[in-house]
């Protein structure tokens, strides 16, 4: 084998190593993209996640997710969230009343990470648990996993 022969493979294999790393690259915490806007389906709902340019992460969705059959009129959010820079885990709670009304009826917790996986596109991956105040429905609280991408 020639020496130019043995540098073409070299460099082969190096490349091949190098790409098998690249495609096995665990996610990496990252912060919110300060700015922008993440979206992400739940139980056939729109979720999204607004990242002021501040790092405030305001989180709406528009009604609380329910696992059983039912429904509601009109509805008011009351979203609280708290981003830790530290961890990169946001939890934010939001509140459902009735529109005209002050009882809560619905709770729903999100919790999850900012994430990247190598150049791609950021996302928020998590969970939505929903619970709900009145008898008859707290059985159609639930616990669904999702992601939403930078849009």
């Amino acid at each position: 084998m020639t020496k130019q022969l043995r540098g073409v493979f070299a460099i082969a294999t190096i490349a091949l190593i190098a790409m098998a790393g690249a495609a096995l690259a665990e996610p990496v915490k990252i912060g919110p993209v300060n700015g922008s806007t993440y979206s992400g389906r739940v139980n056939r709902e729109t979720l999204t996640l607004k990242v002021a340019k501040n790092g405030s992460v305001t989180v709406t969705l528009p009604t609380a997710p329910s696992f059983c059959q039912g429904g509601s009129g009109p509805v008011k959010q009351h979203t609280k969230s708290v981003p830790d820079p530290k961890t990169h885990q946001l939890t934010a709670t939001i509140s459902y009343s009735a529109v005209g009304s002050t009882h809560v009826f619905a709770k729903v917790t999100v919790k999850g990470y900012f994430y990247t996986f190598g150049t791609s596109t950021p996302v928020f991956q998590g969970s939505v648990k929903s619970a709900f105040t009145a008898k008859g429905s707290r059985r159609c609280g639930g616990l669904e996993s999702f992601e939403a991408t930078k849009l």
